[in-house]
């Protein structure tokens, strides 16, 4: 006999009852699953490792990364896939080896772009419901059928190649590089000013969906200027060769004879651009369910082809600048926030990369992630359980490859090549500065590395020849 009616709406009631208790107890205990958080990526340029205050620095003021982080999550131990621009992004966009894309350095005029096969984050968001916007450098293709909106992104305003006049929104080779999706769309005023202007519009706009903002910033990229600095490019001049000899009217690295109190400002402005972020947030009530991460793309310039050496950047303790493999090519500062799920203060030491921000964000989504052997399977490793519980990630060796050096790194030890015949084995937990060679005292486990290398750099490699040859 069936149920009568009254027992089934108990009963219903209480399947309803305990969904709802299991729903809200997951969601306190910190299960990702419950409802869909939104997502705030702000990526800045050429950032040192010790440019910012919480990382060491006790000239440039910067509260509100500094509030960010004890507010945070703050790493000691991330890195960027690349020590320049371009690779960094493809893989942060992805989750993959930028190596299998085939970018392995900054994209030059007119280069082939991020392949349209490859999956971004913002494609799988946008497919799940997300708003999905980029606001800044794109660098991964400034043809037009490689901007943005070709790879997952409703809406798009900034500059396409590398760098981009603050104030005139010019390129290094004279051309106007300021769009709005497929267009061009001039507007006045500084670059890190437009883009935040246009970060606090979009989350106004979006407050009651979920939404995926890129905030990909040019600071502090050169050329090296401050709000109240005119114009430095001009349509149809070419800035883009560059020597010692080069007068400042010609510069790329921008009008400044001394660049140190203009960076300083630069840096300074980017973290306006934080407060304004988190303000906007908060606003709109949205700052409980929103995960905010920031990180560099690579390790800052200490010189620039041996000038201004000393004006530039920090990487406070560590050997090497933007474009080494040494780990201040690649050691980036990292911080993550999300008032109520992850912990104030918190400092990890886990060696995280840029690739694993995709993985982290289709689980806190509540999204499959491609599992190895397909043809989108994704190299990064999701930092949910290291946020939300701070449980460590699992062991692994990680690399990088430009221009010939290249790098391995398992645990405390690291490899670097600088040429084919001279390995060097560094212990990073008594070495940071990576001074001591350790490879004649570690032959084995140098070897293994370099082993581990090779088989990497051989999948990679073709991968990568593969995809650029579809393109």
């Amino acid at each position: 006999m069936g149920d009568c009616p009254d027992r089934r709406k108990f009963l219903r009631g209480a399947l309803a009852g305990m969904i709802i208790a299991a729903t809200s107890w997951a969601f306190a205990c910190g299960d990702t699953r419950t409802e869909r958080p939104n997502f705030v990526l702000i990526l800045a340029d050429d950032l040192g490792y010790g440019d910012i205050g919480c990382f060491g620095n006790s000239s440039n003021r910067t509260p509100n990364l500094d509030r960010l982080a004890s507010e945070g999550m703050r790493f000691t131990d991330f890195h960027s896939n690349g020590p320049m621009c371009s690779p960094t992004r493809a893989a942060l966009l992805t989750g993959r080896y930028q190596q299998r894309m085939g970018i392995e350095t900054a994209l030059g005029k007119n280069q082939k772009g991020l392949i349209r096969e490859e999956v971004t984050i913002a494609e799988r968001l946008r497919s799940a419901g997300y708003t999905t916007a980029i606001f800044g450098k794109w660098h991964l293709g400034d043809r037009v059928e490689d901007n943005p909106t070709y790879q997952g992104f409703e809406e798009f305003r900034g500059h396409t190649y590398g760098d981009s006049d603050y104030i005139s929104h010019v390129d290094r080779h004279g051309d106007p590089d300021w769009w709005h999706n497929l267009e061009l769309a001039n507007e006045q005023g500084y670059n890190t000013t437009l883009l935040t202007d246009h970060a606090v519009r979009f989350i106004a706009e979006n407050k009651d969906k979920p939404f995926f903002l890129y905030l990909a910033h040019s600071a502090i990229h050169f050329p090296w200027m401050t709000p109240e600095d005119p114009g430095h490019r001009e349509l149809g001049t070419d800035y883009s060769s560059w020597h010692a000899d080069t007068p400042l009217t010609a510069s790329k690295l921008g009008p400044h004879k001394n660049v140190g109190p203009i960076v300083k400002r630069m840096i300074e402005e980017l973290d306006r651009s934080i407060g304004r972020i988190v303000a906007a947030l908060q606003t709109h009530g949205l700052d409980k369910n929103t995960f905010v991460f920031f990180v560099s793309d690579n390790g800052g310039y200490l010189h620039y082809s041996g000038l201004h050496r000393g004006e530039i950047s920090s990487n406070g303790a560590l050997r090497g600048q933007k474009g080494d493999v040494f780990e201040g090519g690649h050691r980036v500062p990292a911080i993550a926030w999300w008032p109520g799920r992850i912990e104030p203060g918190l400092v990890t030491h886990q060696t995280a990369m840029t690739m694993d921000l995709m993985p982290t964000y289709l689980n806190l989504a509540g999204l499959e992630v491609a599992l190895a052997g397909s043809p989108h399977a994704l190299d990064g490793t999701s930092l949910t359980e290291l946020l939300l519980r701070a449980r460590p990630l699992p062991e692994r060796t990680v690399f990088w490859r430009m221009r010939g050096r290249r790098a391995a790194r398992s645990g405390r030890w690291k490899l670097v090549c600088l040429d084919e015949n001279s390995p060097m084995l560094f212990d990073l937990n008594n070495d940071l500065e990576e001074k001591k060679d350790l490879s004649l005292e570690r032959p084995e486990l140098a070897r293994r590395l370099l082993e581990a290398y090779k088989r990497w750099e051989t999948e990679v490699s073709r991968q990568g020849a593969e995809s650029r040859g579809r393109q």
